[in-house]
């Protein structure tokens, strides 16, 4: 009997990871902008636990705080989908679109106070 190889939800996991590294891009270029005053108010992290580690670490810590949020969520559908494939299945849909509005009102944000 031959065993699968790869992940799960390949799809799924793959537009979630795209969705989350837009959302660190996006963020490096919000601060960025804001700290060297080309936006017409501050852009601060709005994410009161990445806005600590953004404190403490800076950009990097916080990409890597950000990536390893992502990497627990895809480890925890895998788990869950091996049992339950519809609720993981259901927890990357509800990621996506979660993060993806993250990066849309970034976007929106950076257009709105260049």
């Amino acid at each position: 009997m031959a065993r699968r190889r790869g992940l799960l939800f390949e799809t799924e996991i793959s537009w979630f990871v795209l969705v989350s590294i837009l959302d660190i891009v996006l963020t490096w270029l919000a601060l960025r902008f804001s700290d060297a005053g080309q936006t017409s108010r501050p852009i601060v992290e709005s994410n009161p636990v990445a806005q600590w580690v953004l404190v403490r670490w800076g950009i990097q810590g916080l990409a890597v705080f950000k990536l390893a949020m992502t990497a627990v969520v895809v480890v925890i559908a895998e788990f869950i989908g091996k049992t339950r494939p519809q609720t993981a299945r259901l927890l990357l849909t509800g990621g996506i679109l979660v993060v993806g509005g993250v990066v849309i009102y970034t976007v929106k944000l950076l257009f709105a106070h260049r």
